[in-house]
């Protein structure tokens, strides 16, 4: 059976417990940490009221608009062939977007679905007075990247995110189902690209699973972590976690930050994959085999180890990781891809 995510309560604003965060590597909920955030209070008034000041301090650049007919009853997925979607993307005026949410009939209505605005660029002076009081030493060299999410009912398909996440729901109930990495062969990842949203997704329907086609899932199921969220509510999961977010109301807005404690000139892992896909993965079993010892030894044992017998000097790409060597390993790359 599924499990509930932990709840803080009574938690201020000025004592965020990052650190019991961060050792305990799963979803927590902070209850009502920001219940006193502007855009919450003007939301409690009507979803009017919350439009209004969107609207007002909007910056009027065209945002992106994923837009789907009643049919697809709110999953933002792949179309019957996966050859494209069950929505389409287009860049619109989010005001006019905002109004015709607003005026839409309670029954077989479009889907609308603003996804990953920039917070801090489109809507500057409302991320300045909505936010949370990031103190804790990991944000010290670390930028966060801020996002507001907007539209009606919508159901995001199962993902996972490189970064950690920090999730505000501002108006309208929200329902996460999350899952540790350790789930990912039992949730059925589509393609690589293209996808819906950026990130890879689940090709099964979690809300209508078909365990005839996809049999592991039930144990994923089982696996899963929900997470319900009342506006005011803050919910933190770590990196890599896999989560379908779903909006239950005619009107929803949750504002999330993103962060990643690896320096940035570590690069993506994700071009690693794709590199080992290219030059690993259809070689002779025996040698997958091989690599995998390879791979155990040099990336996911010990650091350590493969460098402590051999001089500073000559450690090379086995030396601590800084720019530098950074800077060093991916020229060889580079060099090796041009052959």
């Amino acid at each position: 059976m599924p499990g509930t995510a932990q709840v803080l309560s009574d938690v201020s604003m000025d004592e965020i417990p990052f650190e019991t965060l961060f050792a305990q590597n799963e979803p927590v909920i902070l209850k009502g940490l920001a219940s006193q955030w502007p855009m919450v209070l003007e939301g409690q008034k009507s979803s009017r009221a919350l439009i209004d000041m969107l609207t007002a301090h909007y910056d009027r650049k065209p945002v992106l608009v994923y837009q789907g007919e009643a049919e697809m009853q709110g999953r933002y997925t792949y179309n019957d062939t996966v050859s494209g979607f069950n929505f389409e993307a287009v860049r619109r005026d989010l005001s006019e977007v905002l109004h015709e949410i607003n005026a839409l009939p309670q029954n077989n209505h479009p889907f609308y679905y603003m996804n990953s605005i920039t917070f801090d660029q489109t809507f500057e002076k409302l991320a300045e007075d909505n936010s949370l009081n990031f103190n804790h030493p990991e944000f010290d060299n670390y930028p966060r990247t801020s996002k507001i999410w907007i539209g009606n009912q919508s159901r995001a398909s199962a993902h996972y995110d490189m970064p950690k996440n920090i999730a505000c729901c501002v108006y309208g109930k929200r329902r996460f189902t999350l899952f540790p990495p350790t789930q990912t062969p039992n949730l059925y990842p589509g393609p690589l690209f293209p996808t819906p949203g950026g990130q890879v997704v689940t090709m099964a329907d979690l809300k209508a699973p078909d365990f005839e086609r996809f049999p592991k899932l039930r144990q994923s199921l089982d696996n899963a972590v929900i997470a319900d969220l009342e506006p005011g509510d803050v919910l933190y999961y770590p990196s890599m976690w896999w989560h379908e977010v779903e909006a239950f109301d005619p009107f929803n807005v949750m504002v999330n930050y993103w962060w990643s404690p690896a320096p940035r000139y570590m690069g993506n892992p994700v071009d690693v994959l794709m590199h080992a896909m290219l030059n690993i993965r259809d070689r002779p079993d025996a040698e997958k085999r091989a690599w995998r010892e390879l791979f155990d030894y040099y990336i996911f044992g010990d650091v350590e180890i493969p460098r402590d017998h051999i001089p500073k000097n000559a450690q090379g790409a086995l030396a601590e990781m800084d720019i530098a060597n950074a800077r060093r390993i991916r020229a060889a790359v580079h060099q090796s891809l041009k052959r």
